[in-house]
C-alpha cells in the first residue's frame, strides 16, 4: 500500500467528522429522506445505491456533499446507503463550490465509470470507517482502491 497524504486541514474538520462516525449507529433505523431528487440504482455489496441530485443535496442538508457519500461522514444518510450525485458541479466562485474534475462543461453529467467508481470508493471508505479507520485515512485508503479499479484513467477525470 502506498503511503497515505497526512491530513493537514484544520482540526475542527477531523473532530466533525469522528463525532458523525461515533453517532453512526446510533440512527433511527426507520428514518429515510425521500424525493425527487434521490433515484434508487441497484444493490451493491449489501448497500443501496443512489443516485441523488447533488446540486439540491447541497442547498438542503449538506453545502459540503461532493460527488457522493454514506452514513459515516454525512449524519443525514442511512446507514446501508450510498449516495452518488448525477451531475459534476460548479455553482460559484469558491474552491469549495466546484468539483475539480477535468470535465467537458459545467454541471457535466457523471459517466457510468464515474459513477460505477465513486460507489467503489464509498463502499470502500465505509468499510474502512466501520473498522474503526478516521475519515482521512479511510479517504485515502478509498482513493486508493478507486485507482485499482481503473474505471478512470485518472479519479478526477470525467471526458
Amino acid at each position: 500500500m502506498a503511503k497515505l497524504k497526512k491530513d493537514n486541514r484544520r482540526l475542527s474538520w477531523s473532530e466533525l467528522e469522528l463525532n458523525i462516525q461515533r453517532r453512526a449507529f446510533k440512527k433511527d433505523k426507520n428514518f429515510s429522506l425521500q424525493g425527487k431528487w434521490k433515484k434508487y440504482v441497484r444493490d451493491q455489496k449489501g448497500f443501496e445505491i443512489y443516485a441523488v441530485d447533488g446540486k439540491w443535496v447541497r442547498n438542503n442538508l449538506c453545502g459540503y456533499f461532493g460527488h457522493g457519500g454514506h452514513g459515516f461522514v454525512h449524519e443525514f444518510i442511512p446507514l446501508r446507503e450510498i449516495w452518488i450525485s448525477t451531475h459534476h458541479y460548479c455553482e460559484g466562485n469558491l474552491r469549495s463550490e466546484e468539483c475539480g474534475c477535468t470535465t467537458r462543461y459545467k454541471n457535466q453529467r457523471v459517466s457510468r465509470e464515474y459513477f460505477d467508481s465513486t460507489a467503489i470508493h464509498e463502499i470502500e471508505e465505509f468499510m474502512k470507517m466501520m473498522a474503526g479507520k478516521r475519515y482521512w485515512q479511510a479517504h485515502q485508503i478509498a482513493l486508493q482502491k478507486e485507482r485499482e479499479a481503473g474505471l478512470l484513467k485518472d479519479i478526477l477525470g470525467d471526458l
